[in-house]
Order: C-alpha cells, then structure tokens, then sequence
C-alpha cells in the first residue's frame, strides 16, 4: 500500500521564520520576484527588507530601457498595451522583465532617478514619485496647479510648433532624501526640478528654471516653489547633506541650504574656468563639437563637475558605420547622430572657490544622465570598470525634435584610456524615452 502524501499544501503557510531564512539566501532579483508571489510573501519580504539587520548587497546600477518596438506599437493578449519594464543588468549583461510591481509606467515618461526611486510626468502634466521595486508611489500636484510663476505657459509651450506635449517641459527632477517616508528623513521630503519656459534667453538659448517641492507624508503634497536662481539655463542638479547644487550651461554654480524652515542661498560661484579649459581641450584635439552638458556629482564628500563634450551631427549607415557626411553611396540610407566623443572633471576647491582638473577617479565609477549623478565604488560595481564615467542620452529634447535619432548616445568613458565604449549594443538610434539608470532599492 503505498504511502499518501499530502500535496496540497499551499506555499503561503510557510512561516515567517522560515520565510525570512530563505529570504537570506536570496539576491535582489530573487527577493523581488519572491515578492511578486502573492500577498503573503510580498509582506514577510517587506518586512524583512525594512528591518534593521537586512543588509542590501551593494548593486551595479541598473538600466532602465524604454519598451520593446512589439510593446510600444502591438496590443497585448488582452486588447492593452504592455507598459512592464525592461532593465538591463551591467554586472550579467542580462534583461530583467519581471522583478517589478508596477502598472501604468509607461502612460508617463520618466523624468528623474534617485536612489531606486523614479519621477514619473504623464501628458497632462502630473507628476508621481514612483519605486517600481516596493510597488510603492506619491502622487504630487500637478505642475499645471503647483504654484509656479511661469508655468502658465505649460499649455503654450507643449500645443505649439516645438514639442508635442508638456512632458518635454520638464528636462530632470531628482529627490531630497535618500529614504522617503522614513520618520528620521519625514521632513525633508521632497523633489527638485529644472523645468523649461518659454522665451528666449540673452544668447539665443531657451531659458529654464529650478523649482522645489515638500511633502511630509506619503498621502500629502505641496506647492511647487521657484528657487529664483540667477542663471537663465541650468544643466544639472544635485541634493545632498540638506543642500541643493545646480550647475547652468556655462558652468555657474549656485547652492541652496534647505536644513532651515525655508532655503537659502549660501553659494553663487560664477567662475567657469573649467567650461574655458574643456572648450580649449576640445579645439586642441581637433574635436568639432556642438555643444558641452554639465553634470555635478558628489564623490567622497567633494563636489565634482564632469563636463559632457559632444560631437556635432555625424552621418552613419544602417550598420552603425560612420560615413563622411553626405558622401558615399547615395542608395544607401544613412541617419544623422550626435555622439559623446569626451569627457573632463573637476573637483571644486572650497577655499579658492575654483575648479580643480582631474586626471582620474581613482576607484571611483560616476553614472550620468537623466538620473541623479551618483559616484560609486568600483568594488561595489561588479561588471563595470573603475576610473569610468558610464553616461546615458541627457539630450530629451533631440528625442522629442528629430525624426531619425535621439535617447541613443551611451556608453562609458575611461580616463585612463581616453575614450568612449558601448556597454550596451543596440542598433536603434532612436529610444523614447531615452535610457536612464536606476539604482535598486526594494525598500
């Protein structure tokens, strides 16, 4: 007689204990899909990823890429388009398609990355602070209703001849706090962004400006609030140790203290030395460039600026070759590109007020783009190489305006070796929404 085995035993009885001890043998893909099982599992590794003796192994950032050509033309099974997110992992080289909880991502583009956190901006022009990780998400005001001085002209900047929607009108917002809605950081909740007006700056440029917003708990937001910077267009911004750093186009610096009861400006450094030696690096290496971005990041406790110099328009055929502008066969399709072709950084000098060239990074790897620059240690960066800068596409707009590319310029930069390498091989020079990095957080 053989011996009956029960087999209906549902995998949600395992006990906490139990649970938890398996938790601790698993990676961060594996703890997420663990939490995509049901609602029993989704709270014990809620639990255990929250409580104080989980330590995260350290992560390679991730990159979060925009919906397969099938998902953004095609219907799903069930009459709706597919809005599942694709991240591609530097350390395995591998695409991951099922480690988040999420829903409707893709009705709204993002915007901003910071510390496994994103900004979501849909078409009407609402914004949500989203981690696909945990599920968890804040909705904001909208910025059509936040409170800002020029954003009545939102409508007009996003109906006319430039862009389609107001989803262009905002070019990066980042958070104030590492770990949002934790009680010790509750106060300094909050989003920074740079948004666009319309109007002409002094040199012909579109002007933009910086903009804050605080929200103490998870079900409350508040009004947008201009910083009132002097700078008519600002590249970067950067939150750290309850300050805001923001860089303009021209390599001006300005930072904000926010540790008070309202922000104040406690620096406005004008020198733009290092926008003067890249220009003079750039010319005596004979780079024909079209124009610089500047990043700022905060690398062990200094403040760095990385200056992006990009090539002017270059014509490549349909199998990535470069081609002498119009040259060459005239039957064969050929696509117009911008491409990073360098990168210089500068530490800043707090006494002298001035930038600092640097020749390398040491250990160190920097991630650029539309996320919050971060600086990691190589060692914690399986899968990258050290003394790098790994960039994405920070050009949104050339995504929104030209037809045949934009969102494809990517890769990584060492200073050793001077140049530029793909780290991702994709043939598609035109990705909407561009890649942007995000760092895994499940908390």
């Amino acid at each position: 007689m053989g011996i009956k085995r029960k087999l209906d035993a549902a995998w949600s009885d395992l006990g906490t204990d139990i649970s938890e001890c398996i938790l601790r043998r698993l990676g961060l893909v594996d703890i997420l899909r663990f939490k995509r099982a049901c609602s029993w599992w989704f709270s014990v590794a809620e639990s255990y990823t929250s409580s104080s003796w989980y330590r995260p192994c350290f992560q390679t950032p991730w990159l979060l890429l925009p919906p397969p050509d099938h998902q953004e033309e095609k219907a799903d099974k069930g009459g709706q388009r597919s809005s599942s997110l694709c991240f591609f992992n530097l350390d395995e080289k591998k695409a991951y398609r099922d480690v988040c909880l999420c829903g409707e991502v893709y009705e709204g583009r993002c915007v901003g990355s910071s510390h496994g956190w994103l900004v979501l901006l849909d078409k009407t022009a609402n914004l949500i602070v989203f981690n696909p990780f945990s599920g968890s998400r804040i909705q904001l005001v909208s910025l059509k209703e936040g409170g800002l001085k020029l954003l009545d002209d939102v409508d007009a900047f996003a109906g006319g001849k430039k862009y389609k929607d107001c989803r262009a009108f905002v070019s990066k917002v980042v958070l104030m706090s590492d770990h949002i809605g934790k009680k010790k950081n509750k106060d300094k909740d909050g989003v920074v962004l740079i948004y666009g007006v319309e109007g002409e700056g002094r040199h012909g440029t579109k002007m933009n400006r910086l903009a804050f917003c605080m929200f103490k708990d998870k079900d409350k937001y508040g009004r947008f609030i201009d910083l009132n910077g002097s700078q008519e267009r600002y590249d970067d911004v950067i939150c750290y140790d309850d300050v805001i750093c923001a860089i303009s186009s021209y390599g001006f610096v300005e930072v904000w203290d926010f540790s008070g009861s309202s922000p104040t400006k406690v620096m406005d450094m004008r020198s733009s030395l290092h926008h003067m030696k890249a220009i003079e690096f750039a010319k005596s290496s004979r780079q024909v460039c079209s124009w610089f971005h500047f990043y700022l990041v905060e690398s062990c406790g200094e403040l760095l600026s990385v200056v992006r110099v990009i090539r002017d328009f270059v014509y490549v055929d349909v199998d990535g070759k470069s081609v002498r502008d119009r040259d060459g066969d005239n039957n064969k399709p050929k696509i117009r590109i911008y491409q990073t072709s360098m990168f210089y950084v500068f530490r800043l000098d707090l006494h002298q007020k001035e930038w600092v060239e640097m020749e390398s990074l040491g250990d160190q790897i920097v991630f650029l783009g539309g996320n919050q620059s971060i600086s990691l240690r190589a060692e914690d960066c399986p899968g990258c190489l050290n003394n790098s800068i790994y960039f994405t596409d920070s050009s949104w707009e050339e995504a929104d305006e030209n037809h045949s590319s934009g969102g494809h310029d990517m890769g990584y930069y060492n200073l050793g070796d001077r140049n530029v390498k793909p780290f991702y091989h994709s043939r598609c020079y035109k990705m909407k929404p561009p890649p942007i990095w995000v760092l895994p957080n499940p908390w």
